[in-house]
């Protein structure tokens, strides 16, 4: 299975003393932060997986972003729109999805490609530390 992200991805903090925003129209100068089987394609879409089995990828933003105000503790609340795309390797069958996440590092590395959504393993798979956001669009 083959996930590419296609084209646009933005991100928009409403409420941040200095707004903060990006637009990525294509992924080659957006110097991501990229692990696992990741890697930009030739024509500058983002490609988190491969065919390979049990095998994963993530993307991650080269910046960090605040999402709370350090002055007085309120939180900012944030709009992001992307669009992507999920190539199955069987079309006649549903695969897994992606997960858009927000996450107080930059990669997960005792995560499992097959489970937990790509962020966790079962080891930290509900802990109260695990402090991530995370929207799954999946097939299944």
């Amino acid at each position: 299975m083959c996930f590419r992200f296609s084209i646009l991805l933005t991100l928009l903090l409403v409420g941040a003393a200095e707004e903060v925003g990006f637009i990525y129209n294509g992924f080659r100068s957006a110097n991501l932060n990229l692990d696992g089987i990741a890697e930009l394609t030739s024509n500058g879409l983002l490609q988190l997986t491969n065919k390979t089995e049990k095998r994963k990828g993530h993307a991650f933003h080269p910046h960090i972003v605040d999402f709370k105000n350090s002055t007085n503790g309120s939180i900012f609340s944030f709009s992001t729109t992307f669009v992507f795309a999920i190539l199955s390797e069987y079309p006649t069958l549903s695969s897994h999805g992606i997960a858009f996440v927000i996450a107080p590092t930059k990669g997960l590395p005792r995560s499992l490609p097959s489970q937990y959504l790509g962020l966790f393993d079962k080891s930290n798979n509900g802990n109260e530390t695990n402090h991530v956001v995370a929207v799954e669009l999946d097939t299944i």
